[in-house]
């Protein structure tokens, strides 16, 4: 029997979170209003076509966003699961803690397409601020942080409908999320209507500081 190979398709510009610290001049992250919209559109189209064939990614992360001639692609299925599947749910912690849908990390609850959402609206964020979630803290301090509720601080240079959005993504009620549908709409509607021209945040070490109280139930 001949060696089996996988053949994929090659990212030119790496992953997002690298492609996102690209864009630091010293302490100052810059991006265009236009390319954030595009970068947040193209990763909700994969998300739902992924969500019309069953599919739930359930590791979605800056990490996990791949940058081809300027588009944005999910990647990494290693940990993907179809709605039908009865496997039993792994007892290990599944996905990287700033991502992953509170109410996994409060009881166990099973990673399913709410979740998806709640790790796009996190992403979503992290286009405005060039920076991954609770930057510099330890793994075991961001849980704390997100099981108290506590969300990043919206950058000050975002259209309050865009940071109006990613907070509904990352609810920690599940049912407060909106649908991938609703999202696609609010994408469309903020890239026809916001003049903005560039999101700009200045890099904080400290990322303490940054950690605001959201009114998450």
């Amino acid at each position: 029997m001949g060696n089996f190979m996988l053949v994929l398709e090659f990212a030119d510009s790496g992953n997002l979170r690298d492609y996102l610290k690209k864009k630091h001049a010293k302490d100052i992250y810059r991006i265009s209003w236009t390319e954030l919209i595009k970068i947040a559109k193209e990763i909700t189209l994969g998300l739902t076509y992924l969500h019309s064939k069953s599919i739930i990614h359930r590791d979605l992360h800056s990490n996990n966003i791949l940058i081809n001639n300027g588009r944005a692609l999910i990647s990494d299925f290693g940990i993907s699961k179809q709605l039908n599947d009865t496997t039993a749910s792994s007892s290990v912690m599944m996905g990287v803690p700033a991502y992953i849908d509170p109410q996994y990390l409060k009881n166990g609850h099973k990673l399913d397409m709410k979740s998806d959402i709640y790790s796009l609206g996190v992403l979503f964020w992290e286009l405005t601020s060039g920076i991954p979630p609770f930057f510099n803290i330890p793994e075991m301090a961001i849980i704390l942080e997100i099981l108290n509720n506590n969300r990043e601080k919206i950058i000050d240079s975002t259209p309050l409908n865009y940071s109006n959005l990613y907070k509904k993504c990352w609810a920690s009620e599940p049912k407060q999320r909106p649908t991938l549908n609703e999202i696609s709409d609010e994408l469309e509607n903020l890239s026809s209507e916001t003049t903005i021209e560039f999101i700009t945040n200045t890099i904080c070490k400290d990322n303490q500081k940054n950690i605001q109280v959201t009114t998450s139930n």
